[in-house]
């Protein structure tokens, strides 16, 4: 027998089969759902839009902020405001904050130097990391007022993203990070369930020329209580001594030998010329001239032993018409004096037969040599009167070379790189002794590689090596103060080398330099602030950067790198706000890797 499936009822059939219906009905259920999902399509995209946009434009007012030198000002700071509103549109109410942060070693937090915040914003509480750590968000409300309504006024819309901390990379120490924070209001064009909404991104970045940036009328707190601005000698380089320390008490140690060339004795010198009337009494070893760029008057130094230390001490003159840098008077490498171990300069000073400016600071000097360590410093102690030769004035120095660990034999020269006649320019040695103490310990100083030697330079005769930056490598010194910069202090040098800074992690440059320093700048700030810290180091070649396009590479007092290489036409230079005291060491390359000559400039700005 065969069953049947039941069939449905006839009603519920006929109505799964109707097609039938009422368009006005449809439409009043599905029109509002269309018109608010194509509100919230735009209210969506615009506020997505207006997000991306505060994003950018906060990275870019950051990183126009991270390359400044100069004191942060309100005007300034007020006028990235307006870039900011500038980039985002200007639909919305905007605000931005600015605050330097350094980091606190003692209590193991980021800590606030300086904080502004622009168009009556506040700046943060200089305890707001303290309360972050503390989870003290309630506290750190009640420091910005109790306004609630929805504008910049209310203490919500000042409050900082509750994760702002972990926004801030690692501080080193001896650095501060600038932190933007960027505000936005935005309000949709209509009420899709979204209401009212504040954009907030926090941009961190570390200044591109200088450890830090003050804020003009704000006291600031520097980078760790102890903080020293001071020679470091290079990357975990602790023995190079600080050329501006006070010297140790004198510990003369057994005198080896002394010429004070009045019996006429010159054992052991290469020249046994001795005239009378040394304004150091008595007379002197010389006069000699431009003969000793060349064949430098050298002295068989014998120490007896291999001693720890050495000490050297002699009274230099020069006399008559020494014309330093003088683009007139001088060649392009100056009329310059070097102090000369085993025929290698260890030493490079320019002297002028006048008295005034920077030809009248001492002089110091500090590096290795195959092994030793040397310190050099140089002393006016007569200037201003004519006591040999032309009628120029002439000059007397005291000089110092202090050597640790030195060879119990080596030759010590002396070097002049004048360009005038023996009547005109001229030099005497006087008063010579030298003395060892101690017992040497064999120990051995930083000594290049030897396979990295790439000749010697054209203008100061120092050692020449590839590869990347290396400060602890003998370099010529140049000391400056502040009050010398009144007017440019300038000179020629060749720049360039083999080493391709994209292969040197310790800047983000370009351009192609050696791994020796150019030079070591010396220099004292006299404690000036504000606009008289401004230090100015620039390139030019005469021609806008078109016969030498040079660039430039500074590890600073601080450990701090800077780099340029286009700051007037395609001459490099650099600009720094907050110059501090303290060594700065300069590397001079070239963008294409040759090798040209510019003149090199130190100035206020």
């Amino acid at each position: 027998m065969t069953r049947s499936t039941p069939r449905k009822p006839h009603r519920l059939t006929r109505f799964s089969r109707d097609a039938r219906g009422s368009v006005s009905v449809e439409l009043i259920i599905v029109l509002p759902m269309l018109l608010w999902a194509l509100a919230a399509t735009v209210v969506f995209y615009d506020g997505f839009r207006t997000r991306y946009h505060a994003q950018m434009a906060a990275q870019t007012v950051s990183d126009i902020m991270s390359r400044e030198t100069d004191l942060f000002t309100a005007t300034y700071v007020e006028g990235m405001n307006d870039v900011f509103d500038f980039l985002v549109g200007g639909r919305i109410p905007t605000r931005i904050r600015v605050s330097s942060v350094i980091w606190d070693s003692t209590n193991q937090r980021n800590r606030l130097q300086w904080s502004y915040g622009t168009r009556q914003l506040s700046g943060l509480p200089s305890d707001t990391f303290e309360l972050m750590q503390n989870n003290d968000y309630e506290t750190l409300l009640a420091r910005f007022g109790e306004d609630t309504s929805y504008s910049f006024a209310s203490a919500a819309a000042q409050m900082p993203v509750e994760d702002l901390a972990s926004r801030i990379p690692p501080v080193l120490p001896g650095e501060a990070l600038l932190m933007v924070e960027a505000f936005a209001l935005w309000t949709p064009f209509t009420n899709v369930g979204l209401g009212n909404v504040r954009f907030t991104p926090v941009v961190v970045v570390r200044p591109r020329f200088a450890p830090w940036i003050n804020f003009d009328g704000i006291d600031p707190i520097y980078p760790e209580a102890d903080y020293e601005i001071a020679w470091t000698g290079g990357s975990g380089n602790t023995d190079l001594p600080d050329p501006n320390d006070p010297d140790d008490p004198d510990d003369p140690g057994a005198t080896v030998s002394s010429f004070d060339f009045n019996s006429g004795v010159t054992t052991g010198w290469s020249r046994s010329t001795i005239t009378a009337g040394s304004v150091a009494g008595g007379g002197f070893l010389g006069p000699f001239g431009r003969e000793t760029y060349d064949t430098p008057v050298t002295l068989a130094v014998n120490l007896g032993r291999s001693p720890e230390t050495a000490t050297i001490e002699f009274d230099l003159l020069i006399l008559d018409s020494w014309d330093e840098y003088s683009t007139t008077w001088a060649l392009p490498r100056g009329d310059t004096f070097s102090i000369m171990i085993n025929g290698t300069p260890i030493t490079l000073d320019a002297f002028v037969g006048w008295s005034g400016g920077w030809f009248d600071n001492t002089r110091t000097a500090t590096g290795y040599l195959d092994g030793m360590q040397y310190e050099m410093r140089f002393t006016r102690t007569r200037s201003g009167s004519n006591f040999y030769g032309a009628n120029y004035d002439d000059s007397l120095w005291h000089g110092t070379l202090v050597l640790t660990n030195p060879p119990a034999l080596f030759d010590l020269g002396f070097s002049a790189g004048i360009d005038g006649d023996l009547r005109d320019e001229s030099f005497g040695i006087d008063n010579l002794r030298y003395s060892a103490s101690g017992t040497n310990t064999g120990r051995t100083y930083f000594t290049p590689d030897a396979r990295n030697r790439n000749g010697t330079d054209p203008f100061t005769r120092f050692r020449r090596y590839s590869g990347c930056p290396e400060l602890q490598i003998s370099a010529p010194w140049l000391t400056l103060t502040n009050g010398n910069l009144s007017s440019a202090v300038s000179f020629q040098r060749q720049v360039g080398g083999p080493t391709s800074l994209r292969n040197c992690n310790m800047v983000d440059g370009w351009g192609n330099i050696g791994a020796e320093p150019a030079l070591i700048l010396n220099y004292d700030n006299q404690g000036q602030t504000g606009t008289g810290r401004r230090l100015q180091i620039r390139m030019d070649d005469g021609n806008n950067g078109r016969t030498c396009d040079s660039t430039i590479v500074m590890r600073d007092p601080n450990g701090q790198w800077w780099f340029n290489d286009d700051i007037s036409g395609w001459n490099a230079g650099l600009q720094m706000g907050n110059a501090g005291s303290g060594t700065y060491a300069i590397w001079l390359g070239t963008y294409s890797g040759s090798e040209c000559n510019a003149r090199i400039s130190f100035s206020r700005y």
